[in-house]
């Protein structure tokens, strides 16, 4: 089905990955909570702005939840906003889970994006199995599932300018797809194409870790579609 089914990760791909480690080992269930409302929150506010740049009603019911993200999200409010927001962007039939080509489209965009997070996370040497909020033992990428998700309505913003929007996933999706990563987002006021988001949010997750302080993460901003220029 074409669809990406592998990430090479490093085993060694950071100097000083054992002490990274015993960092990342030794953070609290409260600095962790956290982190994982400000990822969820940074997820909410970038699927509202991706409504925004498409013209959908909803952005600013949406970008309000993100304001009632308690620390850990205890209220589930991350997944209640999911399922209005897939509803604004799609329209009030749309299903997760379906199989069609707008879940085809989303699923391969999600791929592309979770190993380009993973390759971020194990090169500055963390353990991708140890996630701030994700932690099922059969995943072993739970952190990469979790710093992934402020980066997925780039995908969603890709799939949804699909014009008309796919029956199946054909050659030309998967292509602008696997492109993805070279498109901007905002992150600490620069903009900077996904691969380099990764690599900075990943180094700020480094920082926040040893300073036992959320507010040091640097999350990416959803940006309208454009591919990165370098200088």
């Amino acid at each position: 089905n074409h669809m990406p089914s592998s990430a090479s990760v490093p085993f060694a791909g950071h100097s000083r990955a054992v002490g990274i480690q015993r960092l990342q080992l030794s953070t609290t269930l409260p600095f962790r909570k956290r982190c994982w409302q400000a990822v969820a929150q940074a997820k909410i506010r970038n699927q509202a702005e991706c409504l925004r740049l498409l013209g959908r009603a909803g952005a600013d019911r949406i970008e309000a939840l993100a304001d009632e993200v308690a620390s850990g999200d205890t209220g589930n409010v991350e997944s209640r906003a999911a399922r209005e927001y897939f509803r604004y962007l799609f329209g009030p039939s749309f299903a997760r889970g379906e199989e069609d080509g707008v879940n085809s489209a989303l699923n391969y965009g999600y791929a592309v994006i979770r190993a380009a997070v993973a390759r971020a996370l194990a090169a500055s040497g963390f353990i991708l199995t140890q996630g701030i909020h994700h932690c099922s033992e059969l995943n072993p990428f739970n952190l990469a599932d979790d710093f992934m998700e402020p980066l997925r309505p780039v995908a969603d913003l890709l799939a949804a300018s699909f014009s008309p929007p796919p029956e199946a996933l054909e050659k030309e999706h998967r292509e602008r797809l696997a492109a993805v990563l070279g498109c901007e987002v905002g992150v600490d006021g620069e903009a900077q194409s996904i691969l380099r988001g990764t690599e900075l949010m990943a180094g700020s997750f480094g920082s926040a870790c040893k300073a036992g302080d959320p507010k040091l993460l640097k999350l990416p901003g959803l940006l309208p579609l454009q591919e990165h220029a370098y200088e």
